[in-house]
């Protein structure tokens, strides 16, 4: 049985960010040439990104979005870590960073009482070198063990600093393209929560908005939730997947990255997200509001004007 306890701090944050910023987020100003960049490019300018990153101001906007919690992408699309970890360096080199971008962060947040929370994603997307490293294509058990022993000393490097997690891509029939099942979850999540036993975890089990009502009980803590349009509503606090606490994603400015030219804008109205919020506390759910920041982290106005009318009239 899951332990109820573990998520009542987030059942009673009720309204947090979830920014994805990865190696395709385009500068603000970005042009043609900075699209389809080739892989290894894409990861210099990444880290370049680590580099330059301005925490202060970064959190000043989660600050002022009234959000309670923060997940952010560390590898999404690429394997790539925006901090050192020398169990990912021993497994496929240049892979991570050399400043602590999460830790900061983390340290930042705390200032002001705001949870973080990681999402992690160990297929590695587009990346061929952590591929062939991890055998990814040729032995998926092989390649699970990599990821126990990344995110467990990922969970020991933080300790309580992380509150969470968010594991993507564990919708196996296609990712293992009929080659088995590929991890045990219960290993997964015993690895997630080494360095704090009370992190709480969902794990990507069906892939947007294809929830279902089995999974995951004495596993995970709280349902994924990814959804492509502000529509699903929780009956209860446990009415999420399995039984697990009720919880929603979903994008609201550009897809999920901000990997196009231009300005990412709210997808939808300030009545209509507000409303929705609304009735999702009412029945003791949770949601994160997805945002696509630039490559400098910044949000962009629009999505930033949005976030503080949520704010106001959420009373957050």
């Amino acid at each position: 049985m899951i332990n109820i306890d573990r998520t009542k701090w987030f059942k009673e944050a009720q309204f947090g960010l979830f920014v994805h910023w990865t190696s395709f987020s385009l500068p603000e100003n970005a042009t043609e040439k900075d699209l389809n960049k080739p892989y290894h490019q894409r990861l210099d300018d990444y880290f370049k990104a680590v580099e330059e990153f301005d925490v202060k101001a970064f959190c000043a906007q989660v600050v002022e979005a009234g959000a309670k919690f923060l997940f952010i992408t560390t590898s999404h699309a690429d394997l790539h870590l925006p901090f050192p970890l020398k169990e990912l360096d021993d497994i496929v080199p240049n892979h991570t960073s050399k400043r602590d971008l999460i830790g900061e962060i983390s340290d930042e947040l705390a200032k002001y009482d705001i949870k973080l929370l990681l999402y992690f994603n160990g297929e590695g997307g587009t990346d061929p070198d952590y591929h062939k490293a991890v055998k990814f294509y040729d032995d998926p058990k092989a390649h699970a063990e990599y990821c126990y022993k990344i995110t467990e000393a990922i969970s020991k490097k933080y300790g309580n600093k992380i509150a969470g997690w968010w594991i993507d891509c564990c919708y196996e029939a296609w990712i293992c393209q009929g080659r088995g099942l590929r991890y045990d979850y219960k290993r997964y999540a015993n690895a997630l929560r080494a360095g704090n036993p009370d992190s709480i975890v969902a794990f990507n089990f069906r892939g947007v908005e294809e929830w279902g009502s089995e999974w995951g009980r004495d596993i995970a803590d709280f349902q994924a939730g990814e959804e492509n349009d502000i529509i699903h509503l929780p009956e209860h606090r446990f009415s999420g997947e399995g039984g697990l606490q009720w919880f929603a994603l979903c994008w609201m400015d550009d897809y999920w990255v901000h990997e196009k030219i231009g300005t990412p804008t709210p997808a939808h109205s300030n009545e209509k997200v507000v409303n929705y919020i609304k009735k999702v506390l009412e029945n003791e759910g949770v949601f994160a509001y997805n945002v696509a920041p630039y490559r400098s982290g910044k949000f962009s106005n629009a999505t930033m004007e949005q976030l503080k009318h949520i704010r106001k009239a959420l009373s957050l």
